[in-house]
């Protein structure tokens, strides 16, 4: 395992990114939102997050507008 990998497990966006990506396989959502919670997402930002995953967007949408909201500026 690269690095990087190993970085991306650690830090809240890697962690959020693999779980949103896991809603394209298993649209769950109660699952996903248990996921971002125990990710370190907050109760807030994940239910931001929950509509948009139900909307036409992709999870590189969904990251960007978590980026620019300051979801990981503080990553734990």
């Amino acid at each position: 395992m690269s690095t990087t990998e190993l970085k991306l497990k650690t830090n809240l966006e890697g962690r959020v990114l693999r779980t949103l990506q896991t809603y394209f396989r298993r649209s769950n959502h109660v699952l996903i939102r248990e996921s971002l919670w125990a990710s370190g997402m907050s109760h807030e930002d994940a239910d931001f997050v929950m509509p948009l995953l139900t909307g036409q967007h992709t999870v590189s949408e969904i990251m960007e507008m978590l980026r620019q909201k300051g979801v990981f500026d503080n990553q734990k």
